[in-house]
């Protein structure tokens, strides 16, 4: 029987109340961002099928995932929509929502080696030309950029970097970053300390990066952090001529990845350095794609210590 208007609206409700206390759960921005576009894109589907998210079941979820395909999402995109709907419902278990989650009854789609990433490959003279180009436009700029191209960090773990996570000087300077749910210490290179240190200036706390109003103050405080909209407005600015596309964050650190194997490491050491789950996301960023991980780089390594030092903080 279908539901009368009231009983919709204190469904809808219900899912509105739901989605935001799931999100607050998230520690990243950017994940409650992603998160909630999945949502979003799974709840505008539901509504033109006259149903809702909160009580939705498998068939549901299959067909949901059968029209995205449909439309040419590419399986990335779809792995990472189930991720945030299982971990959703996930939520919406423990609260005593509903009873199971539907994610479960369903096959997703799966990383594969053939599977490769569509994120466009750099290569090494447009890298320098960027860099170039980074160093002359804005130090925050050239700093980001070196920290993606050369540490292989990821935007929100640059942007989360504080004055006091950074230490040491010249080729020995370490950085503090936060990775899935661990504090490391990653020693980074000259250039990216130099770049760093131009960036921050004469500053001694708060964030590295900065908004652009910020940075024209002495004393720029942690409301006024980068966010990931401005530092995406900024690697845009990168291009070798009026018409060339703009690079994207993805690029310079897929740039990182294949650099690293082509000059020799192991895909675990390529994958630690990178702070990702699994090699197999790795051999989606290499150039060669039909490329396999030997039986020893499948099996767990213990973390590599030679670009790691224990997690302390500078005073």
């Amino acid at each position: 029987m279908a539901q009368d208007a009231p009983g919709r609206g204190r469904a809808a409700a219900r899912q509105r109340s739901t989605v935001e206390s799931w999100l607050s759960t998230q520690r990243s921005a950017n994940t409650r961002a992603a998160y909630r576009s999945d949502l979003e894109v799974f709840g505008s589907w539901c509504a033109r099928s006259s149903a809702i998210p909160l009580t939705a079941d498998t068939e549901t979820l299959v067909a949901f995932q059968a029209a995205r395909q449909a439309e040419g999402d590419s399986a990335a995109t779809i792995r990472r929509r189930w991720s945030a709907l299982s971990s959703f419902y996930d939520y919406a278990v423990e609260r005593e929502f509903r009873s199971n989650n539907p994610s479960s009854g369903a096959d997703r789609p799966k990383v594969t080696s053939g599977d490769p990433s569509s994120t466009i490959r750099l290569t090494e003279d447009a890298v320098a030309s960027y860099r170039r180009a980074a160093a002359a436009l804005d130090p925050r700029l050239e700093a980001l950029v070196a920290l993606l191209v050369v540490d292989g960090l990821k935007v929100s773990e640059a942007l989360a970097l504080d004055i006091g996570d950074v230490s040491g000087k010249a080729a020995a300077t370490t950085i503090t970053v936060r990775r899935r749910g661990e504090v490391r210490r990653v020693r980074i290179g000259p250039d990216s300390a130099r770049a760093i240190q131009r960036c921050v200036g004469k500053r001694r706390a708060g964030p590295v990066f900065v908004s652009e109003r910020s940075s024209r103050s002495s004393r720029p405080d942690a409301e006024n952090r980068l966010t990931r909209f401005g530092a995406d407005h900024l690697i845009r600015q990168l291009r070798t001529d009026s018409n060339s596309e703009p690079v994207t964050a993805n690029a310079l650190r897929r740039f990182h990845i294949t650099a690293r194997r082509h000059a020799g490491s192991t895909l675990d050491d390529v994958r630690d350095g990178a702070g990702l789950a699994d090699v197999r996301s790795v051999m989606r960023y290499v150039d060669v794609t039909t490329e396999a991980p030997t039986a020893g780089e499948r099996a767990p390594r213990r973390r590599r210590q030679s670009r790691r030092e224990p997690a302390t903080r500078s005073t």
